[in-house]
């Protein structure tokens, strides 16, 4: 089924027929691309169901869309960099008793480093007052507030920076590991 104006705006009204064709148009694109970057089943079945329902939470925002199927790549793009953070948080809770697979391999190590310098890159290229923002608030630990007051700016500004800092990292680690995807 081809989504035009009249079903994006039946599935905005909250139609569950039409998302429910959606579902079923979209869900195998999705999916694979999902089990292409997780590369484990299960977890490409709980991003999925991620995806699928901010699409029925944000259903109202759809007639603002352009195309579609862009809409649904950044939305998957973007959860399954959120479920992989989310993943690795719970992984380094520090009353977890680390098990013997949990074991740190040099690759792992390799691959930190690698990611690090990555985006130590990144921030290097950034506008200088966003990268003093960045360094402070992810080097110093310094809260939002308090860069604001240290830097004379308004606290929303130091948010706005932070946003684009973070939003520069994720995509050019989202290129990277898309592009090593490919090159294997």
């Amino acid at each position: 089924m081809i989504f035009n104006q009249n079903e994006i705006k039946k599935l905005a009204e909250g139609d569950a027929r039409t998302f429910e064709a959606l579902h079923r148009t979209f869900f195998p694109k999705v999916h694979q691309f999902a089990l292409m970057l997780l590369k484990n089943a299960q977890d490409a079945d709980d991003v999925c169901q991620i995806i699928f329902m901010k699409v029925w939470l944000r259903r109202a925002r759809l007639l603002e869309v352009a195309s579609l199927d862009s809409y649904l790549f950044m939305l998957s793009k973007n959860s399954i960099l959120d479920y992989l953070s989310s993943r690795k948080m719970k992984n380094n809770d520090s009353d977890k008793i680390p098990e013997e697979t949990d074991a740190v391999t040099p690759h792992d190590n390799l691959v930190a480093s690698d990611t690090q310098l990555l985006i130590e890159m990144v921030v290097e290229n950034m506008p200088e007052q966003r990268q003093t923002i960045y360094r402070m608030s992810r080097e110093q630990h310094l809260k939002n507030e308090e860069i604001a007051s240290r830097l004379g700016i308004q606290k929303k500004t130091v948010e706005n920076h932070l946003n684009l800092a973070l939003k520069d990292i994720k995509n050019e680690l989202f290129l990277i590991l898309f592009v090593s995807l490919f090159w294997v």
